[in-house]
């Protein structure tokens, strides 16, 4: 209980309690003395956070004061101004920042045309720019550290807000009619489509000055926050609830997956103009309903980073196995699915991402000092936010959108344009071919089935785990890695002519039939399904930055893709059908010879994403399509394929050259 006596009616008795007390607040204001620097980073972000609560005020009624270049409302005029130019003044007193002088000019800038009596279409879209440009610059928290909590925030809603706005937020509470101005009225749609959630937290946690709102800073930081997202959705319509509900299940909206600082931050309307109505309705169901970003673990680059701030604390704890498996996660669940997106937007930023997170895993792996661990994951999480917000910001152009699909497909599917029209050439090369070309077909048609089943499955049905993901890929690529080498075995002595025709004669009824037809239907058939597997990943990220209406040139990418890679597979095959017996075996051998290395690598890499396989990265290139990717382990397994071809390769040779030597022994 406060005691309200006045200070010279009270009566102190100084205890031992009270003494010890008294020395820790001495001792803490010392270390306070001594510690500056803390001081004035808590100054500054609370500067930075009264900046932009002016700001958000300035972008939402600035247009109420002026109309047409006049002044409707001049006290609501005069506060306007008055934060424009507050804005400005507190910006400079900001710490020191390479951008700071610019962001002053603008503030300045946007303090000359409210004076001006600018349209308010120019002041409001100026103040939400240089807010967003504030938050980027001085990494000003803007979102919960957690999902809100409704039924908290209910109880102090009724408690705090019911007086002045109202049971339901209509802004008729029983003291509104006393109050002026007014109350905000949580329903007005077109008043709240301008405010952010984070403008509505600042406004609880600093009140409005000259009104009745006062600031909350009592209530915890989650308490704020859930009051501001609780208030933010009264406005939400049922049907528009359903159907937010609908496009997020589905992913049938535009741009990155939201999370909790894009639901925070972008107002309705900025998510309207920048992606469409469908995505404004997914933003309005999300914040009615958080916890849906918990319940369905979609692809943001926001999760990666908290799982990397999740291997943290478990490698700080001593487990470091718990540690890799959230570093893991970060990348699978949080990065990969986002990759091909940002291909389209930031190439090398890509490249930066997933360096950095490959190092993370490893510094796990060997166990280095907590500061150099956190280090590197400070800095990934700081590539990871100019990721997420190139996403949140960037859309894809009719022509961006098709040419993203036509490079998935291309990229995809240059190893079966590759080994498919050679396995077609080489079967219809036989005396058997009808029959022989009808286990090739049935390889390469049920991978293709089976990829739409998948693409199907993990649409409406099922979801399958990162971790999954990729084991399922490099298992695939090694068990196509072993096929080739055991075809490659078949083959690597039949590259003479002679050699070629007796395989014929002898082999075609027996070898081709029974081993040789079924084995190649397996390449055709793990081949093919891996790359759909993988392009389906990419295809549906690519699906979630697209709007319905750009979504027709992804099709058409699809459908160009598809038609490049018949034509070039037919070319192909004609073209190989046509070479001499001898160029084609010793072109078919080295073609095998060559995936396979390439598939064991690729697998090896697979599955030390997921966990399975030490990674010990070496400073070399990094070729992934070539798979090429340079850790200690997968150059260890291509090695060895490598030896395994050139012994298998040298073996018949020898044991020619020694039959010959007994056969014709030297003379002495």
């Amino acid at each position: 209980m406060f005691d309200h006596r006045p200070p010279h009616t009270r009566s102190y008795n100084l205890s031992s309690k009270s003494i010890r007390m008294l020395s820790a607040a001495i001792a803490a204001s010392f270390l306070i003395l001594l510690m500056p620097a803390a001081h004035a980073d808590a100054t500054s972000e609370q500067n930075a956070q009264s900046i932009l609560h002016m700001l958000d005020y300035l972008g939402v009624d600035y247009g109420g004061s002026v109309w047409f270049g006049k002044v409707v409302n001049e006290r609501e005029y005069q506060e306007q101004a008055e934060f424009a130019g507050q804005s400005a003044k507190l910006l400079a007193k900001l710490p020191s920042h390479p951008n700071q002088a610019a962001l002053v000019n603008e503030a300045q800038e946007l303090d000359r045309n409210v004076r001006a009596k600018a349209p308010a279409e120019q002041v409001s879209a100026a103040a939400q720019q240089l807010r967003r440009k504030i938050i980027a610059a001085y990494k000003v928290p803007v979102s919960p550290r957690k999902v809100p909590d409704f039924k908290q925030a209910a109880i102090l809603y009724q408690q705090l807000c019911v007086a002045c706005h109202g049971a339901e937020g209509h802004g008729d509470g029983f003291k509104s009619e006393t109050l002026n101005p007014r109350p905000t009225n949580f329903h007005d749609a077109i008043r709240m489509g301008k405010r952010s959630v984070y403008g509505l937290y600042n406004t609880i946690s600093l009140g409005v000055a000259r009104t009745d709102m006062p600031g909350f800073s009592q209530l915890s930081d989650e308490e704020r926050w859930s009051l501001a997202f609780l208030v933010s959705n009264f406005h939400n319509l049922p049907e528009r609830m359903d159907l937010g509900h609908k496009l997020w299940e589905k992913r049938n909206f535009q741009g990155a997956a939201p999370n909790l600082a894009a639901l925070a931050t972008l107002t309705a309307n900025e998510v309207s103009i920048n992606h469409g109505d469908n995505t404004r309705a997914v933003f309005e169901y999300l914040r009615a309903e958080p916890q849906a970003l918990v319940a369905t673990r979609h692809a943001t680059l926001i999760f990666a980073a908290e799982q990397l701030d999740q291997a943290l604390a478990r490698y700080r704890a001593g487990d470091q196995t718990e540690a890799l498996h959230f570093a893991i996660e970060a990348y699978l669940e949080g990065f990969e699915p986002m990759e091909m997106g940002l291909i389209n937007l930031n190439a090398q930023l890509r490249v930066d991402i997933e360096r950095e997170m490959m190092t993370i895993r490893q510094l796990i792996y060997s166990g280095v000092p907590i500061e150099t661990l956190t280090m590197k994951i400070e800095q990934a999480k700081e590539l990871l936010s100019q990721a997420d917000e190139l996403l949140r910001g960037g859309k894809l152009t009719i022509t961006g959108a098709f040419a993203s699909s036509l490079f998935i497909l291309l990229h995809k599917g240059w190893v079966v344009l590759l080994i498919l029209p050679t396995i077609l050439a080489f079967v219809a090369r036989s005396e058997r071919r009808s029959g022989a070309l009808t286990y090739i077909h049935a390889g390469w048609g049920s991978a293709l089935l089976l990829g739409l089943f998948t693409w199907a499955a993990t649409t409406w049905f099922v979801s399958i785990s990162g971790s999954a993901r990729t084991i399922i890929s490099g298992v695939t690529a090694l068990l196509a890695s072993a096929i080739l080498i055991y075809v490659w075995l078949l083959l690597h002595d039949k590259t003479h002519t002679r050699a070629w025709q007796q395989f014929l004669r002898d082999k075609v009824g027996t070898v081709l039939e029974r081993k040789t037809l079924r084995v190649l239907a397996l390449i055709s058939f793990f081949i093919v399904y891996r790359e759909i597997f993988e392009a389906v990943l990419f295809y549906q990220s690519l699906w979630t930055q697209t709007s319905h209406v750009i979504r027709t040139s992804l099709w058409g990418g699809i459908f160009a893709g598809g038609l490049t890679l018949l034509a070039g597979g037919w070319g192909l095959f004609r073209f190989v059908i046509k070479l001499s017996p001898g160029v084609f075996f010793a072109g078919t051998s080295i073609l095998f010879a060559f995936m396979a290395v390439i598939f064991v690598g690729q697998s090896i890499t697979s599955l030390q994403v997921a966990g399975i396989v030490a990674s010990n990265p070496i400073n070399l290139i990094s070729l992934p399509m070539l798979g090429l990717l340079p850790t200690t382990q997968s150059l260890l397994a291509q090695a060895v394929v490598v030896g395994i071809l050139i012994l298998c390769y040298r073996l018949p040779i020898w044991h020619r050259r020694n039959d010959r030597n007994d056969k014709y022994p030297p003379a002495t």
